[in-house]
């Protein structure tokens, strides 16, 4: 080789020297083999194969930059989806369960009302007041009303919400097909750089470069496992809520409709079979909305989850320790310092990376098992609450087909009996209203202490998410900023 072209030669591996990352800089001259020719003697033998070393290093060095950037796109795409499909409103927080509360309430006087007046007419119906009866009813009814008008529109409003998200591309569908892109062309870049890695050139510090390109799948997997966790657990609580939503809409205007049919049954007998019954499905419905809605979140998160399965088989990434554990590596690359070599210090940044993952990956599964315990433990609750209200229909639809015609021999002991078995059947229905009213204030005020104190913390969901959006960014920078 001429001097000029050695010349040249020398000034391109300056030039990539100096666009690349710190990490390709690394230019291990003891695996340099001498070359020479009758025209190198002035110039190290080594010095052609130096400078395709580095080229070579540069090219992965550039690779690993590029499959961080992806990856980054991956991560803050996440947590965009995230946020995206798991936002509440206001109405969703305080409003509906206030409405919730004024519901019940009314209910509940209606019950007292009643409760009181067939006490009254224990022995003797005669001195239960109708008008009295009346009243807690037209108080039951508003209440029935609130209701099922609150859930309807709660579901109106989360499925309004599902348009948006969709719009944005956060449907399920949508939303894979984004991460899939982000992971093909991930495995593309993956698949380029081992293919640079095959050659002999680099075989002091091939272990090294394989280690980072590992490290970079990991940061992948833990990515698309992050978003298969956070796809199946929206789509869990979005089916769960609107079937609940819709199943309590319903009761709550079967209910209104029994309130109705036992108004007029004050003046028209014939309406209190009618009464009897509606009130005895609305009950039901109460009592198997919080299983149906559990059961039909599990089913929907099940579907999901064997959907993405089929699409990204990658299951729970292993722990940053289990991988390093694969090489043996004198020293832990986590404590690289400035005198390290820079492939440590690269392969200490990768890692710090995957370790960042790795600790929101734990909380986010423990945070999906603990959200599928509550809504175990709100599918057991809830239908001892709605079995009060079920006993207290049977009862009531016993009291009106055992009863007999006025002005028939059995007419007066029949009265006394039906009375005795409806005042049963809303002492026991009392109990469950009680304890819902207890429950739902020490519920929300339970939850408004915990979001405070995380607050505080800076540990709510949308401070965590801001805060990852913002590492995320400071991250991009560096890598782009390395690789000019």
């Amino acid at each position: 080789m001429s001097n000029g072209s050695r010349f040249i030669a020398g000034l391109l591996a300056v030039a990539i020297g100096c666009s690349i990352p710190p990490a390709a800089l690394a230019v291990d001259s003891a695996d340099s083999a001498a070359t020479g020719s009758a025209e190198s003697t002035a110039l190290p033998s080594a010095e052609p194969d130096l400078s395709s070393k580095a080229v070579l290093k540069a090219a992965v060095a550039r690779l690993d930059r590029k499959i961080m950037l992806e990856c980054i796109k991956l991560a803050r795409f996440n947590a965009q989806y995230h946020d995206g499909v798991n936002r509440k409103n206001f109405a969703q927080e305080w409003l509906y369960p206030m409405q919730r509360e004024a519901g019940t309430a009314l209910a509940f006087s209606n019950t007292l009302v009643d409760i009181r007046q067939r006490a009254r007419g224990l022995k003797d119906p005669s001195l239960v007041s109708r008008t009295a009866q009346k009243k807690g009813l037209e108080c039951a009814l508003i209440g029935q009303a609130i209701t099922g008008t609150s859930s309807a529109v709660q579901l109106l409003q989360n499925l309004n919400h599902t348009r948006i998200a969709t719009k944005n591309g956060y449907s399920p569908a949508a939303a894979t097909e984004t991460v899939k892109g982000y992971a093909t062309t991930i495995d593309g870049l993956l698949a380029e750089r081992t293919k640079l890695l095959a050659g002999p050139n680099l075989l002091r510090s091939k272990e090294l470069f394989e280690l980072q390109g590992r490290l970079l799948t990991h940061i992948k997997n833990q990515l698309i496992f992050e978003f298969k966790n956070w796809s199946v657990g929206s789509r869990f609580g979005e089916w769960s809520e609107n079937t609940f939503y819709a199943i309590d809409s319903l009761q709550g205007y079967t209910q209104m409709s029994s309130s109705i049919c036992s108004l007029q049954g004050f003046s028209k007998r014939e309406y209190g079979g009618g009464a009897a019954i509606t009130g005895l499905v609305g009950n039901a419905l109460v009592t198997c909305n919080p299983i149906i809605r559990t059961a039909v979140g599990h089913a929907v998160a099940k579907m999901e989850r064997r959907r993405l399965n089929k699409i990204f088989p990658q299951e729970r990434p292993r722990k940053i320790d289990d991988v390093l554990a694969e090489y043996n590596l004198a020293n832990d690359p986590r404590e690289a310092d400035e005198s390290s070599s820079l492939e440590t210090k690269e392969l200490a940044f990768l890692i710090r990376r995957t370790e960042e993952l790795d600790g929101p990956l734990d909380k986010e599964v423990e945070h999906v098992r603990k959200l599928r315990r509550i809504a175990d433990q709100q599918a057991i609750s809830g239908p001892l609450i709605g079995l009060t209200g079920v006993t207290r229909s049977v009862l009531n639809t016993v009291a009106y087909y055992q009863s007999t015609p006025s002005g028939s021999a059995n007419y007066e002991r029949t009265r006394v009996v039906g009375n005795q078995l409806n005042l049963t059947g809303r002492i026991v229905q009392s109990t469950g209203q009680a304890y819902s009213l207890i429950n739902t204030p020490y519920t929300e005020f339970k939850h408004f202490l915990y979001k405070r104190r995380l607050k505080k913390a800076g540990q709510l969901p949308k401070q965590l998410l801001a805060q990852r959006l913002e590492r995320l960014d400071e991250i991009e920078k560096r890598v782009k900023a390395s690789m000019y």
